[in-house]
């Protein structure tokens, strides 16, 4: 009976993990549910073994173990982060910048509908509060035509937003620069909100906080449905890297 359970545990992850694979935004969710499928269906042939092989069986008793440890985290980390980036902080309201963080630039120069999403949302707050900036975060990656910051200030501009409440910051590589980097357009006293999707919102929030920044939050939308399994894979493995790198706390 195990054994089969195990083996549709396979077959479920696999078939997720094939779905996802065609749409690049959900990639990452593809090969992490493969992953998961490879470990599954290694379970059910060391189990198929156990009786045979004693490594088969210490293996078979390791995995139990690890899976279960997978399914702990995976639960944890996730309710922190739906937790984290369901609402803005209200506190956000008194910002007196929005840290709006990158995300992929596309292939013809503008903001993928994860960057757009985050550019938007800093434009409602950047409506609604008339006195306040926004810095806009990121560098130019391997992948990209142009720095993320470069497609979020055109595309700002173009949308009405006056050129002189944007700033930009368009060296960092990741969220830990993004932020670090964005703390140098800061004087004492200033208070900053970061800007950035749902799903991002709760990492954010801790890297502001161990920045020394007031650890407050708005969430932009995550832009595709189909996009959502796998961003949240993606923070599970960020978050627990964090932590096991000692770089959370």
């Amino acid at each position: 009976m195990e054994r089969k359970i195990w083996l549709a545990l396979a077959g479920l992850f696999a078939a997720g993990g094939l779905a996802q694979l065609p749409f690049a935004p959900a990639r990452f969710g593809g090969v992490f549910f493969l992953a998961l499928a490879i470990g599954c269906a290694g379970e059910w042939l060391m189990l198929g073994n156990r009786e045979k092989h004693k490594t088969c069986r210490v293996l078979a008793n390791v995995g139990r173990v690890l899976f279960g440890l997978f399914v702990a985290s995976f639960a944890y980390i996730q309710l922190f982060v739906i937790g984290g980036g369901m609402h803005a902080d209200p506190q956000a309201e008194n910002a007196d910048y929005a840290l709006v963080l990158g995300a992929l630039v596309n292939p013809d120069g503008r903001p993928s509908a994860a960057l757009a999403a985050r550019c938007d949302t800093a434009i409602e707050f950047l409506v609604a509060h008339p006195d306040a900036k926004a810095i806009l975060c990121g560098g130019q990656g391997a992948n990209e035509p142009r720095a993320e910051a470069d497609a979020m200030y055109d595309y700002m501009v173009a949308r009405g937003v006056a050129p002189g409440r944007l700033l930009k910051e368009d060296k960092s590589n990741n969220t830990i620069e993004n932020i670090r980097n964005a703390r140098e357009f800061l004087s004492p006293g200033d208070r900053a909100a970061v800007i950035t999707n749902d799903y991002h919102v709760a990492r954010a929030r801790v890297l502001m906080k161990n920045a020394g920044l007031d650890a407050l939050g708005i969430p932009a939308p995550t832009p595709y449905p189909g996009q959502w399994v796998a961003v949240r894979c993606r923070e599970y493995c960020s978050i627990l890297g964090l932590m096991l790198s000692g770089r959370w706390w």
